[in-house]
C-alpha cells in the first residue's frame, strides 16, 4: 500500500512541475533557480555570522562573572587584536561578547570595525564609516531605532551572544567631601541610570576612582579589598594594611611614608589610574 502511494506520488510530480510552470522548460528552470536561491538566502540569514569556534566553549562549572560596567576607554581594550584578547562590542548599550564569531568581528572580518566599540549608531544607520562609532543615539528617527532593535534582538536573541555587561560614560570630575565619600562609596547605594553596578569609590592620592568599573569583584562586598571603599587608602595600600589606623587615616597625610613605601603606593597609583576612572577630587580639608 505504501509502494503503491509513492509510486502515485512520483507520477503526479512531473504533472504537478508542469503545472506551476506551463509546460515551459525555461520556465522550469527559472523556478527552480528560485527554489534554490531561496533556500541559500534563508540559509545565510540565519547563519551569519556563526561562531567559528576558535575560542574553547564556555564551561558551565567555572564561576560567571558578574555583569560590570564599561568605560569606553576599558572597551577599546576588547578589540580582539590577538587571539589572547577577547572580542567585545556594545549595542544600545549592552556589551556582548563576540569573541566567538572571530571571523566576522575580529581582523579581517567585515565588521572588524566594531570590535571594542560601541556599534550602535552604525548599526542603526547601517554605516561602515569610523566616524560613526561611540555617537550618542538621541538623534535616530523612527525607522533607525527600529533597525538597531533589530540588531540587539539579534545579538542577544538569535546569536545568543553573552552580555557581560553596560557601557557608561563616567561623570565629570568633581570635589567631594570625605563624608560624601563615604556615603557613595561603599556600593550601597543604587546604580546610577544606564549602569549595573553600584558605585565603589577609593581615594589614592586625592583622586577618587569607581572600582565599580571592573573591580568589583576584588572590592565589593565580602571580597578582602572592599573595606578600602568610601575611603582614601593611600596610606593603607602604601603600607599593604587592613589595620583601621591605616585605612582611616590617608591622603593628604603621608609625610611619615618611608622611601619604600611611597613606591609602593607610586605603584599602586599607576595600577588604579590605568584600570579605573577618576570621578572625583578629594577635598584636602573638610570644613
Amino acid at each position: 500500500m505504501a509502494d503503491a502511494a509513492a509510486e502515485a506520488i512520483t507520477k503526479d510530480a512531473p504533472s504537478l512541475l508542469q503545472w506551476l510552470t506551463g509546460g515551459s522548460t525555461t520556465s522550469t528552470v527559472a523556478l527552480l533557480l528560485c527554489v534554490l536561491f531561496g533556500a541559500y538566502a534563508a540559509y545565510i540569514i540565519t547563519n551569519e555570522p556563526e561562531r567559528d569556534g576558535t575560542h574553547a566553549p564556555v564551561n558551565e562549572e567555572d564561576d560567571e562573572e558578574p555583569p560590570r560596567d564599561f568605560t569606553p576607554k576599558q572597551l577599546r581594550e576588547f578589540d580582539g587584536k590577538d587571539e589572547d584578547t577577547p572580542l567585545y562590542v556594545a549595542v544600545k548599550g549592552d556589551v556582548f561578547d563576540v569573541s566567538e564569531a572571530r571571523s566576522f568581528y575580529g581582523p579581517g572580518g567585515g565588521y572588524a570595525l566594531f570590535a571594542g566599540r560601541d556599534a550602535s549608531k552604525c548599526l542603526a544607520t547601517m554605516s561602515l564609516e569610523e566616524v560613526d562609532l561611540d555617537q550618542p543615539i538621541d538623534g535616530l528617527n523612527h525607522g533607525e531605532r527600529e533597525h538597531l532593535d533589530e540588531w540587539h534582538f539579534k545579538f542577544k536573541e538569535l546569536k545568543g551572544y553573552p552580555i557581560l555587561g553596560r557601557l557608561a560614560t563616567p561623570p565629570s570630575t568633581k570635589v567631594i567631601s570625605r563624608a560624601e565619600l563615604l556615603e557613595r562609596g561603599t556600593g550601597t547605594c543604587a546604580p546610577s541610570p544606564g549602569r549595573c553596578c553600584a558605585e565603589h569609590l577609593i581615594g589614592v592620592r586625592g583622586n577618587v576612582y569607581d572600582v565599580g568599573y571592573g573591580g568589583v569583584g576584588f572590592y565589593g562586598a565580602g571580597c578582602s579589598y572592599h573595606l578600602f571603599c568610601g575611603k582614601d587608602a593611600s596610606r593603607a595600600l602604601a603600607k599593604m594594611s587592613f589595620k583601621p589606623e591605616d585605612v582611616d587615616r590617608g591622603w593628604p597625610d603621608l609625610g611619615d611614608l618611608d622611601e619604600k613605601e611611597v613606591k609602593i603606593l607610586d605603584d599602586w597609583e599607576k595600577l588604579f589610574a590605568r584600570k579605573y576612572p577618576v570621578v572625583a577630587r578629594l577635598r584636602e580639608a573638610d570644613d
